[in-house]
C-alpha cells in the first residue's frame, strides 16, 4: 500500500500545486507551460494504478487470472484424471446398439 501512496503523491502533487498557484496568481500567461506536464502525471497515475495492484497484491492476481478469457481452461474428466479442454465441444459417449429382430 505504500507504493500506491507514494505513486499518488508523486503524480498528483504537481497538478495540485499547479492549480493552487494558477488560482492564486494574477499573471497566468507563464503558467500554461506546466499544465500539460501536471495533467500528464495525473493521467499516468490513473493508468499505472491497476498494474501496481496487479503486481503487488496476491488477491488481485488471483482475481485477474480467473477473469482472463484468453487462456485455456483444463478440467478433469469424470472417468479418469486425464485433463480435457473446455472449449465449445462436447464429449459424446458412443453406446453399442443391439439389433432388434
Amino acid at each position: 500500500m505504500i507504493i500506491v501512496s507514494v505513486a499518488f503523491v508523486i503524480c498528483w502533487f504537481p497538478a495540485t500545486f499547479y492549480f493552487v498557484i494558477f488560482d492564486a496568481s494574477s499573471h497566468t500567461s507563464g503558467l500554461y507551460v506546466g499544465y500539460h506536464f501536471a495533467v500528464f502525471l495525473s493521467y499516468l497515475y490513473v493508468c499505472m494504478n491497476p498494474f501496481i495492484y496487479a503486481f503487488k497484491h496476491e488477491a488481485v492476481k488471483e482475481t485477474l487470472s480467473r477473469l482472463m478469457v484468453c487462456r485455456k481452461r483444463v478440467e478433469a474428466t469424470s472417468v479418469g484424471d486425464a485433463p480435457r479442454n473446455n472449449y465449445n465441444t462436447r464429449n459424446i459417449a458412443v453406446r453399442p446398439t443391439t439389433a432388434v429382430a
